[in-house]
Protein backbone atom coordinates (compact mmCIF):
# COMPACT_ATOMS: atom_id res chain seq x y z
CA UNK A 1 0.00 0.00 0.00
CA UNK A 2 2.49 2.56 0.86
CA UNK A 3 4.34 1.77 -2.39
CA UNK A 4 1.77 2.74 -4.45
CA UNK A 5 0.98 5.94 -2.06
CA UNK A 6 3.76 7.58 -3.74
CA UNK A 7 4.21 6.04 -6.38
CA UNK A 8 1.43 7.03 -8.01
CA UNK A 9 2.04 10.96 -6.78
CA UNK A 10 5.28 10.92 -7.78
CA UNK A 11 4.48 9.87 -11.61
CA UNK A 12 1.23 11.44 -11.51
CA UNK A 13 1.97 14.79 -9.40
CA UNK A 14 3.54 17.18 -12.18
CA UNK A 15 1.69 15.78 -14.93
CA UNK A 16 -1.68 16.75 -13.24
CA UNK A 17 -0.60 19.99 -12.19
CA UNK A 18 0.39 21.27 -15.66
CA UNK A 19 -2.71 19.62 -17.60
CA UNK A 20 -4.66 21.33 -15.04
CA UNK A 21 -3.04 25.17 -15.12
CA UNK A 22 -3.23 24.15 -19.05
CA UNK A 23 -6.90 23.57 -19.21
CA UNK A 24 -7.94 26.71 -17.25
CA UNK A 25 -5.57 28.58 -19.67
CA UNK A 26 -7.51 27.16 -22.76
CA UNK A 27 -10.91 28.09 -21.46
CA UNK A 28 -9.69 31.24 -20.63
CA UNK A 29 -8.03 32.34 -23.72
CA UNK A 30 -10.35 30.88 -26.34
CA UNK A 31 -13.41 29.74 -24.46
CA UNK A 32 -15.17 26.61 -25.19
CA UNK A 33 -12.69 25.97 -28.17
CA UNK A 34 -10.02 26.06 -25.87
CA UNK A 35 -11.86 23.73 -23.51
CA UNK A 36 -12.60 21.64 -26.40
CA UNK A 37 -8.97 21.10 -27.79
CA UNK A 38 -7.53 20.42 -24.54
CA UNK A 39 -9.93 17.66 -23.80
CA UNK A 40 -9.03 15.82 -27.48
CA UNK A 41 -5.51 16.55 -26.04
CA UNK A 42 -6.31 14.82 -22.85
CA UNK A 43 -7.97 11.77 -24.53
CA UNK A 44 -5.03 12.04 -26.67
CA UNK A 45 -2.54 11.21 -24.42
CA UNK A 46 -4.54 8.44 -21.96
CA UNK A 47 -5.27 6.66 -25.56
CA UNK A 48 -1.17 6.79 -26.48
CA UNK A 49 -0.44 6.01 -22.73
CA UNK A 50 -3.09 2.91 -22.69
CA UNK A 51 -1.06 1.79 -26.19
CA UNK A 52 1.90 2.28 -24.56
CA UNK A 53 1.19 0.23 -21.39
CA UNK A 54 0.33 -2.40 -24.01
CA UNK A 55 3.68 -2.19 -25.94
CA UNK A 56 5.32 -2.80 -22.27
CA UNK A 57 3.72 -5.68 -21.77
CA UNK A 58 4.77 -6.86 -24.90
CA UNK A 59 8.28 -5.65 -24.49
CA UNK A 60 8.28 -4.55 -27.98
CA UNK A 61 10.50 -1.48 -27.68
CA UNK A 62 12.78 -0.66 -25.00
CA UNK A 63 11.28 1.73 -22.06
CA UNK A 64 14.72 3.94 -22.38
CA UNK A 65 14.19 4.51 -25.83
CA UNK A 66 10.66 5.90 -26.17
CA UNK A 67 11.25 8.17 -22.93
CA UNK A 68 14.40 9.91 -24.85
CA UNK A 69 11.84 10.52 -28.07
CA UNK A 70 9.54 11.70 -25.50
CA UNK A 71 11.59 13.92 -23.92
CA UNK A 72 12.65 15.18 -27.92
CA UNK A 73 9.04 16.17 -28.18
CA UNK A 74 8.47 17.98 -25.34
CA UNK A 75 10.95 19.98 -24.55
CA UNK A 76 10.82 22.42 -27.36
CA UNK A 77 7.07 22.18 -26.52
CA UNK A 78 7.55 23.63 -23.69
CA UNK A 79 9.99 26.12 -24.54
CA UNK A 80 7.36 27.20 -27.19
CA UNK A 81 4.74 27.52 -24.27
CA UNK A 82 6.60 29.05 -22.26
CA UNK A 83 7.99 31.94 -24.80
CA UNK A 84 4.09 32.28 -25.37
CA UNK A 85 2.89 32.94 -22.08
CA UNK A 86 5.61 35.34 -21.46
CA UNK A 87 4.75 37.30 -24.76
CA UNK A 88 0.82 37.10 -23.10
CA UNK A 89 2.26 38.68 -20.12
CA UNK A 90 3.01 41.46 -21.87
CA UNK A 91 0.34 41.67 -24.28
CA UNK A 92 -2.67 40.54 -25.59
CA UNK A 93 -3.20 38.68 -29.23
CA UNK A 94 -5.34 37.67 -31.59
CA UNK A 95 -7.86 34.41 -32.04
CA UNK A 96 -5.04 32.98 -33.47
CA UNK A 97 -2.47 33.15 -31.15
CA UNK A 98 -4.68 32.21 -28.05
CA UNK A 99 -5.73 29.07 -30.87
CA UNK A 100 -2.24 28.49 -31.46
CA UNK A 101 -1.37 28.55 -27.04
CA UNK A 102 -4.67 26.29 -26.56
CA UNK A 103 -2.79 23.62 -29.10
CA UNK A 104 0.58 23.99 -27.65
CA UNK A 105 -1.01 22.89 -24.29
CA UNK A 106 -2.70 20.12 -25.59
CA UNK A 107 0.28 18.30 -27.09
CA UNK A 108 2.46 19.19 -24.16
CA UNK A 109 -0.53 17.38 -22.30
CA UNK A 110 -0.30 14.38 -24.61
CA UNK A 111 3.39 14.13 -24.11
CA UNK A 112 3.10 14.15 -20.50
CA UNK A 113 0.63 11.91 -20.22
CA UNK A 114 2.49 9.30 -22.58
CA UNK A 115 5.62 9.96 -20.47
CA UNK A 116 4.01 9.15 -17.27
CA UNK A 117 0.30 8.02 -16.84
CA UNK A 118 0.60 4.04 -18.56
CA UNK A 119 2.70 3.13 -15.81
CA UNK A 120 -0.46 3.85 -13.34
CA UNK A 121 -2.37 2.01 -16.03
CA UNK A 122 -0.16 -0.55 -15.89
CA UNK A 123 0.25 -0.86 -12.52
CA UNK A 124 -2.67 -3.20 -11.68
CA UNK A 125 -1.09 -6.00 -12.99
CA UNK A 126 1.82 -6.03 -10.72
CA UNK A 127 -0.92 -6.24 -7.61
CA UNK A 128 -0.50 -9.99 -8.01
CA UNK A 129 2.86 -10.39 -8.44
CA UNK A 130 3.17 -12.55 -4.52
CA UNK A 131 0.88 -15.01 -6.41
CA UNK A 132 -1.85 -14.63 -3.31
CA UNK A 133 -5.01 -14.66 -5.68
CA UNK A 134 -6.84 -11.40 -6.71
CA UNK A 135 -9.16 -11.71 -3.49
CA UNK A 136 -5.89 -11.63 -1.53
CA UNK A 137 -5.22 -8.71 1.60
CA UNK A 138 -2.21 -8.08 -0.37
CA UNK A 139 -4.02 -7.34 -3.56
CA UNK A 140 -6.14 -5.13 -1.78
CA UNK A 141 -4.24 -3.05 0.28
CA UNK A 142 -2.03 -2.36 -2.98
CA UNK A 143 -5.22 -1.53 -4.54
CA UNK A 144 -6.52 0.66 -2.20
CA UNK A 145 -3.38 3.21 -2.15
CA UNK A 146 -3.54 3.59 -5.95
CA UNK A 147 -7.05 4.12 -5.79
CA UNK A 148 -6.84 6.73 -3.03
CA UNK A 149 -3.80 8.47 -4.19
CA UNK A 150 -5.41 8.73 -7.96
CA UNK A 151 -8.76 10.00 -6.02
CA UNK A 152 -6.83 12.69 -4.15
CA UNK A 153 -5.09 13.73 -7.58
CA UNK A 154 -8.61 14.16 -8.47
CA UNK A 155 -9.56 16.27 -5.60
CA UNK A 156 -6.62 18.10 -5.92
CA UNK A 157 -7.27 19.10 -9.87
CA UNK A 158 -10.82 19.92 -9.59
CA UNK A 159 -10.32 22.90 -6.92
CA UNK A 160 -6.84 23.88 -8.13
CA UNK A 161 -9.00 24.19 -11.35
CA UNK A 162 -12.01 26.09 -9.38
CA UNK A 163 -9.84 28.78 -7.55
CA UNK A 164 -7.81 29.48 -11.14
CA UNK A 165 -11.02 29.50 -12.99
CA UNK A 166 -12.53 32.24 -9.64
CA UNK A 167 -9.00 34.24 -9.40
CA UNK A 168 -9.24 34.70 -13.14
CA UNK A 169 -12.68 35.29 -13.81
CA UNK A 170 -14.43 36.78 -10.02
CA UNK A 171 -14.22 40.59 -11.07
CA UNK A 172 -15.06 41.96 -7.93
CA UNK A 173 -11.72 40.03 -6.03
CA UNK A 174 -9.80 42.81 -8.00
CA UNK A 175 -12.34 45.92 -6.95
CA UNK A 176 -10.19 48.01 -4.43
CA UNK A 177 -11.39 48.15 -0.46
CA UNK A 178 -14.07 50.48 -1.25
CA UNK A 179 -16.34 47.89 -4.06
CA UNK A 180 -14.72 50.53 -6.72
CA UNK A 181 -13.78 48.59 -10.11
CA UNK A 182 -9.81 48.28 -10.80
CA UNK A 183 -10.08 47.45 -13.96
CA UNK A 184 -7.45 44.16 -13.20
CA UNK A 185 -8.39 40.85 -13.84
CA UNK A 186 -6.58 37.85 -11.97
CA UNK A 187 -4.89 36.41 -15.75
CA UNK A 188 -1.53 37.76 -15.21
CA UNK A 189 -1.77 35.29 -11.77
CA UNK A 190 -2.55 32.31 -13.75
CA UNK A 191 -0.06 33.35 -16.98
CA UNK A 192 3.21 34.26 -14.34
CA UNK A 193 2.23 30.54 -12.91
CA UNK A 194 1.80 28.80 -16.12
CA UNK A 195 4.91 30.23 -16.91
CA UNK A 196 7.31 29.09 -13.97
CA UNK A 197 5.45 25.82 -14.36
CA UNK A 198 6.66 25.79 -17.85
CA UNK A 199 10.19 26.28 -17.30
CA UNK A 200 10.28 24.02 -14.63
CA UNK A 201 8.97 21.08 -16.70
CA UNK A 202 11.45 22.34 -20.11
CA UNK A 203 14.61 22.21 -17.25
CA UNK A 204 13.26 18.51 -16.14
CA UNK A 205 12.90 17.05 -19.83
CA UNK A 206 16.51 18.76 -20.85
CA UNK A 207 17.68 17.31 -17.33
CA UNK A 208 16.86 13.66 -18.82
CA UNK A 209 17.46 13.83 -21.71
CA UNK A 210 21.11 14.73 -20.62
CA UNK A 211 21.01 11.91 -18.17
CA UNK A 212 19.80 9.10 -21.07
CA UNK A 213 22.73 10.50 -23.35
CA UNK A 214 25.41 9.70 -20.49
CA UNK A 215 24.51 6.58 -19.79
CA UNK A 216 23.65 5.83 -23.52
CA UNK A 217 26.14 7.79 -25.17
CA UNK A 218 25.89 6.26 -29.16
CA UNK A 219 21.94 8.16 -28.58
CA UNK A 220 23.50 11.46 -28.24
CA UNK A 221 22.69 13.91 -30.83
CA UNK A 222 25.51 14.65 -33.41
CA UNK A 223 24.69 17.82 -33.85
CA UNK A 224 24.46 18.37 -29.82
CA UNK A 225 27.99 19.66 -28.42
CA UNK A 226 29.10 18.18 -25.00
CA UNK A 227 28.44 21.54 -22.21
CA UNK A 228 30.79 21.40 -19.10
CA UNK A 229 27.38 21.36 -16.73
CA UNK A 230 26.09 18.57 -18.44
CA UNK A 231 26.84 16.19 -15.44
CA UNK A 232 25.75 18.01 -12.52
CA UNK A 233 23.05 19.45 -14.15
CA UNK A 234 21.85 15.34 -15.73
CA UNK A 235 22.84 14.40 -11.45
CA UNK A 236 20.72 17.35 -10.03
CA UNK A 237 17.27 16.33 -12.31
CA UNK A 238 17.85 12.92 -12.19
CA UNK A 239 18.48 12.63 -8.23
CA UNK A 240 16.16 15.11 -6.76
CA UNK A 241 12.48 14.77 -8.60
CA UNK A 242 11.10 14.96 -5.06
CA UNK A 243 12.59 18.85 -5.16
CA UNK A 244 10.78 19.05 -8.41
CA UNK A 245 7.65 17.88 -7.14
CA UNK A 246 7.43 20.40 -4.20
CA UNK A 247 8.30 23.04 -6.46
CA UNK A 248 5.54 22.55 -8.63
CA UNK A 249 3.12 21.95 -5.80
CA UNK A 250 4.91 25.40 -4.53
CA UNK A 251 4.35 27.31 -7.73
CA UNK A 252 0.51 25.97 -8.36
CA UNK A 253 -0.26 27.12 -4.70
CA UNK A 254 -0.16 30.84 -6.16
CA UNK A 255 -3.74 31.40 -7.70
CA UNK A 256 -4.81 29.79 -4.61
CA UNK A 257 -2.70 31.91 -2.26
CA UNK A 258 -3.86 35.14 -4.40
CA UNK A 259 -7.79 33.69 -4.17
CA UNK A 260 -7.33 33.29 -0.40
CA UNK A 261 -6.47 36.52 0.48
CA UNK A 262 -8.61 38.54 -1.53
CA UNK A 263 -11.31 36.72 0.11
CA UNK A 264 -11.32 38.51 3.40
CA UNK A 265 -12.88 41.73 2.93
CA UNK A 266 -16.01 42.14 0.61
CA UNK A 267 -15.21 43.67 -2.59
CA UNK A 268 -18.51 43.48 -4.26
CA UNK A 269 -21.18 45.81 -4.00
CA UNK A 270 -24.86 45.45 -2.59
CA UNK A 271 -28.24 46.89 -2.21
CA UNK A 272 -29.72 44.73 -0.04
CA UNK A 273 -28.99 41.94 2.90
CA UNK A 274 -29.26 39.31 0.80
CA UNK A 275 -26.39 40.37 -1.88
CA UNK A 276 -24.26 40.96 1.31
CA UNK A 277 -24.61 37.49 2.39
CA UNK A 278 -24.23 35.78 -0.79
CA UNK A 279 -20.57 38.24 -1.13
CA UNK A 280 -20.15 36.39 2.19
CA UNK A 281 -20.65 33.27 1.12
CA UNK A 282 -18.38 33.54 -1.92
CA UNK A 283 -15.67 34.20 0.29
CA UNK A 284 -16.10 31.51 2.48
CA UNK A 285 -16.16 29.46 -0.84
CA UNK A 286 -13.04 30.57 -1.94
CA UNK A 287 -11.12 30.41 1.13
CA UNK A 288 -12.28 26.51 1.39
CA UNK A 289 -11.08 25.89 -1.96
CA UNK A 290 -7.85 27.35 -1.52
CA UNK A 291 -7.80 25.47 2.05
CA UNK A 292 -8.47 21.99 -0.18
CA UNK A 293 -5.85 22.85 -2.55
CA UNK A 294 -3.57 23.01 0.14
CA UNK A 295 -4.49 20.43 2.07
CA UNK A 296 -3.80 18.05 -0.97
CA UNK A 297 -0.53 19.18 -1.67
CA UNK A 298 0.24 18.60 1.68
CA UNK A 299 -1.00 15.30 1.38
CA UNK A 300 1.02 14.75 -1.68
CA UNK A 301 3.71 16.32 0.08
CA UNK A 302 3.96 13.56 2.56
CA UNK A 303 3.59 11.08 0.22
CA UNK A 304 6.65 11.72 -1.95
CA UNK A 305 8.84 12.57 1.45
CA UNK A 306 7.49 10.38 4.77
CA UNK A 307 5.83 7.99 2.94
CA UNK A 308 8.93 7.47 0.81
CA UNK A 309 11.16 7.36 3.34
CA UNK A 310 8.68 4.82 5.40
CA UNK A 311 8.51 1.88 2.44
CA UNK A 312 12.30 2.49 1.25
CA UNK A 313 13.75 2.27 5.01
CA UNK A 314 16.64 0.27 5.31
CA UNK A 315 16.20 -3.06 6.71
CA UNK A 316 18.81 -4.77 8.31
CA UNK A 317 19.36 -8.47 7.17
CA UNK A 318 19.54 -11.55 9.78
CA UNK A 319 23.22 -12.16 10.45
CA UNK A 320 24.27 -15.23 8.57
CA UNK A 321 24.70 -18.25 11.27
CA UNK A 322 27.37 -21.18 10.83
CA UNK A 323 27.00 -24.33 9.16
CA UNK A 324 28.56 -27.73 8.60
CA UNK A 325 30.14 -29.37 5.37
CA UNK A 326 30.35 -32.79 4.61
CA UNK A 327 34.66 -34.63 5.00
CA UNK A 328 34.04 -34.87 1.19
CA UNK A 329 33.03 -31.25 0.10
CA UNK A 330 29.52 -32.72 -1.43
CA UNK A 331 26.81 -31.31 1.17
CA UNK A 332 26.30 -28.78 3.56
CA UNK A 333 24.37 -29.41 6.83
CA UNK A 334 22.31 -26.91 9.23
CA UNK A 335 21.75 -29.03 12.45
CA UNK A 336 17.75 -28.81 13.03
CA UNK A 337 18.22 -28.13 16.64
CA UNK A 338 19.93 -24.69 15.25
CA UNK A 339 16.67 -23.81 13.29
CA UNK A 340 13.71 -25.30 15.04
CA UNK A 341 12.66 -22.03 16.89
CA UNK A 342 10.85 -21.24 14.15
CA UNK A 343 12.47 -18.16 13.28
CA UNK A 344 14.12 -16.76 9.65
CA UNK A 345 17.49 -18.29 9.68
CA UNK A 346 20.15 -16.72 6.71
CA UNK A 347 23.19 -18.54 5.63
CA UNK A 348 25.88 -17.81 3.19
CA UNK A 349 28.69 -19.14 1.52
CA UNK A 350 31.10 -17.32 -0.95
CA UNK A 351 31.78 -19.64 -4.16
CA UNK A 352 35.02 -20.29 -5.72
CA UNK A 353 33.91 -17.65 -8.39
CA UNK A 354 34.10 -15.08 -5.37
CA UNK A 355 30.17 -15.21 -5.88
CA UNK A 356 28.38 -15.30 -2.60
CA UNK A 357 25.16 -17.47 -2.48
CA UNK A 358 22.31 -16.63 0.10
CA UNK A 359 19.96 -19.25 1.26
CA UNK A 360 17.29 -19.49 4.06
CA UNK A 361 15.66 -21.55 6.72
CA UNK A 362 12.11 -21.66 8.98
CA UNK A 363 10.23 -24.30 10.32
CA UNK A 364 7.20 -23.99 9.25
CA UNK A 365 4.79 -23.24 12.21
CA UNK A 366 2.14 -26.09 13.38
CA UNK A 367 4.55 -28.62 11.27
CA UNK A 368 7.87 -30.73 11.39
CA UNK A 369 8.67 -30.19 7.84
CA UNK A 370 10.91 -26.66 7.20
CA UNK A 371 10.80 -24.36 4.15
CA UNK A 372 14.50 -23.75 2.77
CA UNK A 373 15.00 -21.62 -0.51
CA UNK A 374 17.63 -19.14 -1.57
CA UNK A 375 17.46 -15.66 -0.07
CA UNK A 376 16.24 -13.97 -4.06
CA UNK A 377 13.23 -14.60 -6.03
CA UNK A 378 12.35 -14.69 -9.93
CA UNK A 379 10.06 -11.84 -9.21
CA UNK A 380 12.04 -8.94 -7.09
CA UNK A 381 16.00 -10.68 -7.46
CA UNK A 382 18.37 -11.01 -5.05
CA UNK A 383 16.61 -8.50 -2.50
CA UNK A 384 16.37 -11.01 -0.42
CA UNK A 385 14.04 -11.40 2.89
CA UNK A 386 13.95 -10.36 6.81
CA UNK A 387 11.60 -11.86 9.66
CA UNK A 388 8.94 -8.85 10.63
CA UNK A 389 7.30 -10.13 13.97
CA UNK A 390 6.13 -13.79 13.26
CA UNK A 391 6.14 -13.45 8.95
CA UNK A 392 8.43 -13.26 6.56
CA UNK A 393 8.93 -10.33 4.28
CA UNK A 394 10.26 -9.11 0.83
CA UNK A 395 12.86 -6.18 1.41
CA UNK A 396 11.69 -5.12 -2.11
CA UNK A 397 7.77 -5.08 -2.40
CA UNK A 398 7.14 -5.58 1.47
CA UNK A 399 4.71 -9.07 0.39
CA UNK A 400 4.31 -10.80 3.55
CA UNK A 401 5.60 -14.49 2.92
CA UNK A 402 3.14 -17.30 3.27
CA UNK A 403 5.61 -19.46 5.34
CA UNK A 404 3.81 -22.90 4.70
CA UNK A 405 4.64 -21.74 0.89
CA UNK A 406 8.39 -21.57 1.10
CA UNK A 407 10.26 -23.30 -0.30
CA UNK A 408 7.86 -23.43 -3.16
CA UNK A 409 8.31 -22.12 -6.45
CA UNK A 410 6.03 -19.17 -7.38
CA UNK A 411 5.50 -15.84 -6.80
CA UNK A 412 7.92 -13.94 -4.32
CA UNK A 413 8.13 -16.79 -2.87
CA UNK A 414 11.98 -17.55 -2.11
CA UNK A 415 13.28 -19.93 -5.00
CA UNK A 416 13.25 -23.12 -4.24
CA UNK A 417 16.03 -24.93 -3.22
CA UNK A 418 16.97 -28.85 -3.06
CA UNK A 419 17.38 -30.25 0.79
CA UNK A 420 16.75 -33.45 2.34
CA UNK A 421 16.44 -33.75 6.06
CA UNK A 422 18.72 -36.61 7.53
CA UNK A 423 21.11 -37.99 10.92
CA UNK A 424 19.40 -34.46 12.70
CA UNK A 425 20.20 -32.30 10.00
CA UNK A 426 19.26 -30.60 6.75
CA UNK A 427 21.19 -31.50 4.36
CA UNK A 428 22.08 -29.22 0.82
CA UNK A 429 23.91 -30.38 -1.65
CA UNK A 430 26.79 -28.51 -3.24
CA UNK A 431 25.52 -28.82 -6.54
CA UNK A 432 22.41 -27.17 -5.83
CA UNK A 433 24.81 -24.30 -4.24
CA UNK A 434 26.79 -23.93 -7.57
CA UNK A 435 23.63 -23.79 -9.43
CA UNK A 436 22.25 -21.06 -7.80
CA UNK A 437 25.83 -18.71 -8.47
CA UNK A 438 23.66 -17.52 -11.54
CA UNK A 439 21.00 -15.60 -9.09
CA UNK A 440 23.51 -13.53 -7.47
CA UNK A 441 26.00 -12.35 -10.12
Amino acid sequence: MLHYLWTVTQELFITVTLITLLLANAKLLCGKRGRVIMCAGIAAGLLAAAVRAVMHAIKSTPDVRINLYTFYAGLPIAVMLFIAVVLFLRRGAGMGGRTAVAVLSAALSVDLLFYKAWKIMWAPAEFNTAGNGWLSVDFFLRFVGWALTLILLCVYSRFLYKCTMRVCTDEHLWNDAKGAATGRDGTHVLRLTLALESAAIALVYYGQILRTWRTHRPWRLAFAPEMSFEKDLAMFVGNNMTFFILLTGALAMIPPVVLFFRSFALRGTWDNPAQRRRLKADNRHNRRWAGMVAACLVIAAVNVTAVYAADNRVVEPPSSEEYLVSDDGTQVLVPLEQVNDGNLHAFEMKMESGVSVRWIVIRKPNSAAYGVGLDACDVCGTAGYYQRGDTVVCKKCDVVMNINTIGLAGGCNPIPLAFKVDGGNIVIPMDALNAAEKEFK
